[in-house]
C-alpha cells in the first residue's frame, strides 16, 4: 500500500508539473501574440502618421493656395488655407471628386458662419456662386459642405479615424489678373482625420442643408430660459423667457461664447424642412399626409393642445416634441411662445390707412405678398404669390397649408409696430407661433407685424451655434 501511495503521489506530481508547463507555454504564446498585435498596431499607426505627414508636406507646399491643416467633420472637409502669393486671391469654390461644394467660415469648436455662397433669389436649382477673399499671407479656416453624402460618398469616414480625400481642387482668381476660374489641383490625396460635431447638453444637432446654404448647427432643444442673466436650455422649471427685444435676445445668445448666436432665420427654415421630412412628426406617420404636430397652440386636437397654464413650462405633451432626421429632437418649436430669429425686412407706408394698413399695398419689395394685401392679415402659404426677400422660406410642397400644420404668415403693409405705435420700417421675424395663434402656429409660422424693439408676453427666443 505504501508503494501504491508513492505511485499516486508521483503521478499527481507529474500531472501538476505538466499543467504548470502548459500554463507557462500558454502564457508565452499569449505574450508573443500581444507583442505581435501591438507591433502591428504600432506599425499601422506609424504608417498612418507617416502618410499624414507626407500629405501635409505636399499640400503645404502648393501655391498660391496652400493647406496648413485639414480634417473631416461629419459631411464637411475643413481646411486651413493660406494665400502664399503677392496678390489677393478670391476663392470661388472647393471641389471634391469634381463637385463644387458650398463653403463656410469655420470656427474652433466645430461651428460654421453664414455661407460665402449665394444663389439668385434663393432659387435652389440656380447656379451657386461663392467668394472668399484672402489677402497676401492671410489665412482662413474654411468648411466645404457635402464631401460625405449619398450612397457612394466622395469621402469615406465610416468607422475610421482617418481617410484619404482624392481629387481636391480649388477654383480661384487673382486681383492682379483678368483670368478667372483658375484651377489648382493637388496631385496627391489629402490624408486627414475623421470626426463629428458635438453639441452642448440639452442642445440638439440640426443637419445642414446645402440647398439653403446652411451647414450643420446646434440648437437649444428647449425654448431659452434666462437664469442668473444667462440663457440656458432646460427641459422643465420656470417658464421660457419672454417680453424681450430681438437685440436683447441676440446679445444673450452671443454672450454664451464664440459661435453662439440668436437662431438665424435660414437656420429656422432648415430645421422646419428637416422636421417635415420625418414621418414620426405627422399624425398619419406618413410625410405629407395629415398634419404635423403643433404643440401648445391653444387648441385641443390630436396634433396640438391647450395648456392649463401659458406658457407651458413642461415637456409632458408629446405633440410639443418634434424629431429630426438624425434621431434628436426639439421641443415647443411650433407653438407655446413665439420666438425671435435674426430675420427682418424693410417695408414702409407709402399710401393711406390706419394702423398696419397701407392703401398702396406692399411696395418695399421685401415682404412676402399675395399681390392684393392692403391691411394686416394671416395668410396661407399657398396664397403667397411672391416671397420677395424671404424666398428661402417657401414650403417643400407648395400645396401645403395650415391644415398640414405648417402655420401661416402674418403680413402687414406699411409700418411695423413698436412701443410708440406703427412707426418702424423694419419688420422683424417672429417664428413658430404662440399659445393663442391656433392655425397660425407651426414650424413655418411667421409673424411680421412687430419691429425689432417690440416686447410681448408670448415672445421668447432660442440660441444656436
Amino acid at each position: 500500500m505504501a508503494l501504491d501511495g508513492l505511485r499516486r503521489s508521483f503521478a499527481k506530481y507529474i500531472r501538476g508539473q505538466g499543467a504548470t508547463e502548459y500554463l507557462v507555454i500558454l502564457g508565452a504564446v499569449l505574450l508573443v501574440s500581444i507583442v505581435v498585435v501591438s507591433a502591428m498596431s504600432s506599425s499601422t499607426t506609424s504608417q498612418s502618421s507617416m502618410k499624414q505627414q507626407q500629405s501635409q508636406a505636399y499640400w503645404s507646399g502648393l501655391s498660391p493656395i496652400k493647406v496648413l491643416s485639414s480634417k473631416v467633420v461629419d459631411s464637411n472637409l475643413v481646411l486651413q488655407l493660406q494665400n502664399t502669393g503677392s496678390a489677393t486671391v478670391r476663392l470661388d469654390d472647393i471641389r471634391v471628386g469634381g463637385t463644387a461644394l458650398p463653403i463656410y467660415p469655420y470656427g474652433a469648436g466645430d461651428y460654421y458662419g453664414p455661407a460665402y455662397c449665394s444663389r439668385p433669389n434663393d432659387n435652389f436649382s440656380a447656379t451657386m456662386t461663392c467668394a472668399l477673399l484672402l489677402g497676401p499671407g492671410e489665412t482662413a479656416y474654411v468648411a466645404a459642405q457635402g464631401a460625405i453624402s449619398g450612397s457612394s460618398p466622395v469621402v469615406d469616414c465610416a468607422g475610421k479615424a482617418s481617410t484619404e480625400v482624392s481629387n481636391v481642387q480649388f477654383a480661384y482668381s487673382l486681383s492682379s489678373s483678368s483670368i478667372t476660374n483658375i484651377i489648382l489641383k493637388g496631385d496627391k490625396p489629402l490624408v486627414t482625420s475623421c470626426g463629428v460635431k458635438t453639441c452642448d447638453t440639452n442642445w440638439s444637432k440640426v443637419p445642414g442643408n446645402s440647398s439653403f446654404l446652411v451647414n450643420d448647427f446646434c440648437l437649444m432643444t428647449y425654448e431659452a430660459r434666462v437664469i442668473g442673466g444667462v440663457a440656458v436650455s432646460t427641459a422643465n422649471g420656470t417658464g421660457p423667457n419672454t417680453t424681450i427685444t430681438q437685440a436683447t435676445a441676440s446679445a444673450l445668445c452671443s454672450s454664451l461664447g464664440a459661435g453662439y448666436h440668436l437662431i438665424r432665420d435660414r437656420e429656422w427654415v432648415v430645421a422646419a424642412n428637416n422636421v417635415a421630412s420625418v414621418a414620426a412628426n405627422w399624425n398619419s406617420s406618413v410625410v405629407g399626409v395629415g398634419s404635423l404636430k403643433q404643440g401648445n397652440n391653444g387648441r385641443d386636437t390630436g396634433v396640438s393642445y391647450n395648456a392649463a397654464v401659458d406658457p407651458d413650462n413642461l415637456t409632458s405633451n408629446s405633440t410639443a416634441q418634434l424629431f429630426l432626421s438624425n434621431g434628436e429632437s426639439v421641443w415647443h418649436f411650433s407653438g407655446n411662445v413665439a420666438e425671435w430669429t435674426d430675420g427682418g425686412v424693410f417695408e414702409d407706408k407709402t399710401g393711406t390707412g390706419s394702423n398696419s394698413a397701407d392703401s398702396a399695398g406692399i411696395t418695399g419689395g421685401q415682404l412676402p405678398t399675395n399681390g392684393t394685401l392692403l391691411d394686416g392679415a394671416w395668410l396661407e402659404y399657398v396664397n403667397i404669390t411672391n416671397f420677395n426677400a424671404v424666398n428661402y422660406s417657401r414650403l417643400p410642397n407648395a400645396s401645403w397649408n395650415s391644415t398640414q400644420g405648417v402655420g401661416q404668415i402674418y403680413i402687414n403693409p406699411g409700418y411695423a409696430f413698436n412701443a410708440s405705435g406703427y412707426v418702424a420700417t423694419t419688420h422683424a421675424f417672429r417664428r413658430g407661433g404662440a399659445w393663442g395663434d391656433a392655425a397660425g402656429a407651426g414650424v413655418w409660422g411667421l409673424f411680421t407685424l412687430g419691429a425689432p424693439s417690440l416686447t410681448y408676453f408670448a415672445l421668447g427666443f432660442r440660441c444656436a451655434r
